[in-house]
């Protein structure tokens, strides 16, 4: 069974960036469905600490 993960910074209108995550796995179709279950929970938990982090940077540069 393989995986590929990719991320994608794409620019977004009013000075924003959008993070994408792209996901490939080789493998038979329930076991793909479990798989996507189980990796979108943990890949949403990962972009939202992104999020949080780029965040927190962004404000402690802005009052600076």
């Amino acid at each position: 069974m393989g995986a590929f993960m990719s991320y994608v910074l794409v620019p977004d209108e009013r000075d924003t960036t959008r993070l994408l995550l792209k996901a490939v796995i080789q493998t038979n179709r329930w076991a793909a469905v479990g798989l996507s279950i189980g990796d979108l929970i943990m890949a949403r938990r990962q972009l939202l600490n992104f999020k949080h982090l780029a965040e927190r940077h962004h404000r402690v540069t802005a009052a600076d």
